[in-house]
């Protein structure tokens, strides 16, 4: 069986154990005990109820009274889980030989075993096994009753008691069952939370030894930092350039805020760990505070405030630690000297406390805090400007760290604000105290008991000597130093820091001085660089000149780098511009949310130098790359724009040279038309001529009519018979069907002509633009009228195979009959001066309607096979083609989706097929 079932087993060994030792004993007295006493009940029951039997139920209740008594003063401790068995046991005897001794079966005292089943489910930690088997021997004791008893009973009423007897017994384990599962649940959760202790001790135990041991291993590397700066500074090492000096004067104010951040965390952490143990001293105050403002007062002069000092002389003697008392004073005053600004005032007074002890008040005219706030600010790591653009610099532990040292003092500490710019004021109250134990030196106490001396238990975490008065207002030196960059503006220091000329130009964003400088120092080395102290800033900077790179801070006040990187990706004009985010903060999530606002990359400080410049130095080389693409993209598109332009021109000038190869096959024909044109008229004309002079006899004959006088009879007939002759020396008859004949004529020749000019005007009209159903043989005939000349003034016999019945073709007439037009122009200039046949084939095969144009000529040089479709390709001599005709054919072609071709040989005969789609409603049909 595997670890898990191993580890269960001996938990739930231990659960009995401990089950035996320590709550089976108690439950099995408190068993006794009550049965004890509803046995003593029950015999004034018995007295009533069963009068003849009372002095058999005494000795019976005697003998339980005295049994349970044993269980409850002797074998209940010592036997617990066999006592509380015999508990049950015996009061399921005693309650048998009563309900035998009574009706039997049908006795109303079973009852009494019901209450047993269901009382030690209550009041003994049996298991649902143990009160399984109780319940199990008693019931069989009842239910052999019938057998035992000479008592006459009734099977029914006995049934509906077992009946009764048996729920009672399963209600019994169940409760049972179900009250060891919640011990032992009880008893898991227990124990889990006693591992937790036990973990959390030892973690407790652990970070002692922990800030025993950081205290000398922080400092140590702190000191050996801060000591060589020193002795540095001081010339110690020889000379430096003032550029040396100004960095490591740099150098050595960081690692003091350092040291002092390292100290106010251990002093937290000792507090924390109830490590820390004060000294109580009598101590006057008002030399203290004095002191404090006297060292303050240059500071908050650099930053224009007034620092006063009020009522101090009346305090009284108060037994403090006067070194942790000085912390909280110094972060009390450097928070004010913070939050108030140029212009401001603050005080700090003192009087007695009316209920004994001294209170102290720091009051500003500064940032003022909101309502909800004032208790908030002492909470550790709590910042009241909590988001990426503060004004103010701070880790949320001065104040936390001034309240657990009054808290330790029995005193109390409060801020007070009418809201926001209207100033606070923050309350110390102390106690006066009992002075400690002298011991000669200082100690610090250790949860465990322990002791460390340690010669001052907050003065040692103040540093070497020499860094202790330091030390006290790093902060607020700090913060002045902050204010002053701030209100100098762009005088402070140059816009752009000095680099390479033509180099490419980066935008550095640092609200930190010292950190701006460093980065601009790294930098300028290989690029020119601009300088901003916030996102705001940078941001019209970028405006005024688009940099090659930015490299911002996030955390700055007025606009942080997040938000300059979503204004700087968010407008068109600079969303190329390379943003890196540099941030002290490492979170992964920080991380992701500046890559996906769309940072192009992310330094964490500290950084090397020598990684910052290989990212700026990839990212600027980048940013070129992007520029010169975009500038080649901008030239291509610009070569692309004026390609469309020359491919339209080159359109419109093949359209245009199509229209004339048209036009030019059009006029070859001219001669052809001419004559078609003539013959047709000239028919026309001479059957006018003949038919005038018809319409002349007739009209003769009708004047001679229209002169009858029908009134006079004889003359009538005379003229009528007059008339008669004429008519028959006309021939009248004959007359009538030669008009006939010669309107015919005249029909068929204006007919014929207008055929003609309407086959001219589709060839030589421009194209109307889309598309329709195309009829190809009615096309293929109305180019064999135009041809029909040419063809016979060549000596070239038309044959024509056309099916009946041809699927039409989407397309544009007008350009398919050129085609038509070209090939059978060329046909028939092939056979001139010999003669020969040109056979023109329709026919639908499949999805395609297919013309053949062969005719029997010399052929096609293979030679020429190949560039035939060429444009200005001829084999004609000068003056008789552009070149144009083929590759025209196979243009118009191709645009209606179809394929050209040629088969020859020479001496051969030549073959141009075309294959055109069938249009898709007649492909569907």
């Amino acid at each position: 069986m595997g670890p898990p079932s191993r580890e269960k087993r001996a938990l739930y060994a231990a659960y009995q154990q401990e089950l035996r030792a320590e709550r089976m004993p108690q439950h099995v007295r408190m068993g006794a005990a009550v049965a004890f006493a509803i046995n003593a009940a029950f015999v004034l029951l018995d007295r009533l109820l069963f009068p003849d039997q009372f002095a058999f139920f005494i000795g019976v209740r005697l003998g339980l009274g005295a049994t349970l008594a044993a269980i409850y003063l002797r074998t209940g401790t010592r036997h617990p889980r066999a006592s509380a068995l015999a508990l049950c046991l015996a009061l399921g005897v005693g309650m048998l030989s009563m309900i035998y001794a009574t009706d039997g079966p049908n006795s109303s005292y079973y009852a009494g075993l019901i209450l047993l089943f269901v009382g030690m489910g209550v009041l003994l930690p049996l298991s649902a096994l143990e009160s399984a088997a109780v319940c199990a021997a008693i019931s069989a004791g009842f239910a052999a009753l019938p057998w035992a008893a000479d008592h006459v009973f009734d099977a029914g009423q006995f049934g509906i008691h077992l009946f009764f007897l048996t729920m009672a017994s399963g209600l019994g384990i169940a409760s049972c069952g179900f009250l060891d599962r919640l011990r032992l649940n009880d008893f898991v959760q227990r124990r889990e939370i006693e591992r937790a202790r036990d973990r959390l001790e030892e973690m407790d135990r652990v970070k002692s030894r922990f800030t025993a041991n950081v205290h000398h291993e922080l400092r140590t590397p702190l000191t050996l930092t801060l000591a060589p700066l020193e002795a540095m500074l001081g010339g110690d090492f020889g000379a430096v350039s003032e550029l040396q000096r100004g960095y490591l004067a740099t150098m050595h104010s960081n690692a003091q805020r350092l040291l002092k951040l390292i100290n106010n965390l251990l002093d937290l952490s000792k507090i924390e760990g109830e490590q820390l143990r004060l000294r109580r001293r009598p101590t006057q105050l008002t030399a203290l505070v004095e002191a404090l403002v006297v060292g303050a007062r240059p500071l908050a002069e650099r930053k224009g405030i007034a620092l006063a000092a009020r009522g101090l002389e009346d305090l009284p003697l108060v037994n403090v630690d006067g070194e942790a008392i000085d912390k909280v004073l110094v972060n009390l005053v450097g928070n004010a000297l913070k939050f108030t600004e140029r212009g401001g005032r603050i005080e700090v007074s003192g009087e007695p406390a009316a209920e004994g002890g001294v209170h102290l008040v720091v009051a500003d005219t500064g940032a003022g805090l909101p309502a909800d706030q004032l208790e908030r600010i002492f909470d550790r790591f709590a910042q009241v400007d909590a988001s990426a653009t503060r004004q103010h610099e701070g880790t949320g532990i001065g104040l936390a760290l001034a309240k657990e040292l009054v808290d330790l003092h029995g005193g109390r500490i409060w801020a007070e604000s009418e809201g926001l710019g209207r100033g606070a004021q923050l309350h110390v109250t102390l106690p006066a105290g009992e002075p400690d134990a002298e011991t000669g030196e200082d100690v610090l106490e250790t949860g465990s008991g322990e002791t460390v001396a340690l010669g001052s238990s907050i003065r040692a975490m103040a540093g070497e000597v020499g860094l202790e008065s330091e030390l006290r207002l790093v902060e607020v030196r700090r913060s002045v130093e902050r204010s002053e960059h701030a209100e100098a503006g762009s005088d402070a220091e140059p816009a752009v820091a000095e680099g390479p000329a033509g180099a490419p130009e980066v935008l550095v964003v640092e609200d930190n001085p010292d950190m701006r400088q460093l980065l601009a120092f790294l930098l300028r080395r290989e690029f020119r660089v601009r300088l901003a102290r916030n996102g705001r800033e940078a941001l019209e900077a970028v405006r005024e000149r688009p940099p090659e790179l930015i490299l911002t801070d996030v955390m700055m006040p007025e606009m942080s780098g997040t938000e300059l990187c979503r204004a700087i990706k968010g407008d068109p004009q600079t969303e190329g511009i390379p943003v890196v985010l540099v941030t002290s903060k490492a979170e992964r999530e920080m991380k992701v949310e500046g890559l996906e606002l769309g940072a192009d990359d992310y330094v964490t400080k500290p950084f090397h130098p020598r990684e910052l410049m290989a990212r700026v130095r990839s990212l600027v080389h980048l940013r070129r790359l992007q520029e010169e693409l975009a500038e080649r993209n901008e030239r291509l598109e610009r070569t692309n724009a004026d390609l469309e332009t020359a491919l339209m021109d080159l359109k419109e000038a093949s359209t245009q040279l199509a229209q004339s190869e048209q036009l030019a096959a059009v006029g070859e024909l001219a001669a052809g038309v001419a004559h078609e044109v003539n013959n047709p008229i000239n028919f026309a004309t001479n059957a006018l001529q003949t038919l005038r002079s018809y319409v002349a006899d007739i009209q003769s004959v009708a004047v001679k009519a229209a002169a009858i006088d029908w009134t006079d009879p004889d003359r009538a007939r005379r003229e009528t018979a007059g008339l008669e002759k004429l008519r028959r020396e006309l021939d009248m008859d004959e007359t009538a069907d030669a008009l006939g004949e010669l309107v015919g004529i005249v029909v068929e020749g204006l007919d014929r002509t207008r055929r003609l000019v309407g086959d001219l005007r589709d060839f030589a009209a421009p194209p109307q633009g889309g598309r329709s159903e195309i009829d190809v043989r009615a096309g293929l005939e109305s180019t064999f009228q135009l041809m029909r000349y040419a063809m016979r003034q060549a000596g070239a016999r038309l044959e024509t195979e056309l099916a009946p019945s041809v699927p039409r073709v989407a397309g544009e007439a007008r350009a398919l009959n050129q085609v038509f037009l070209n090939l059978l122009k060329n046909a028939t200039e092939a056979l001139e001066g010999a003669g020969g046949v040109v056979c023109v084939r329709l026919s639908h095969e499949g999805d395609q309607v297919v013309i053949e144009v062969r005719d029997d000529g010399p052929g096609i040089p293979s030679a020429h096979r190949e560039r035939l479709f060429e444009p200005f390709f001829s084999t004609k001599g000068a003056g008789r083609g552009t070149g144009l005709g083929l590759s025209i054919c196979r243009r118009i072609v191709s645009e209606h989706g179809g394929s050209i071709g040629v088969e020859s040989f020479e001496g051969g005969g030549a073959t141009f097929t075309v294959r055109l789609p069938v249009h898709g409603d007649e492909r569907a049909a």
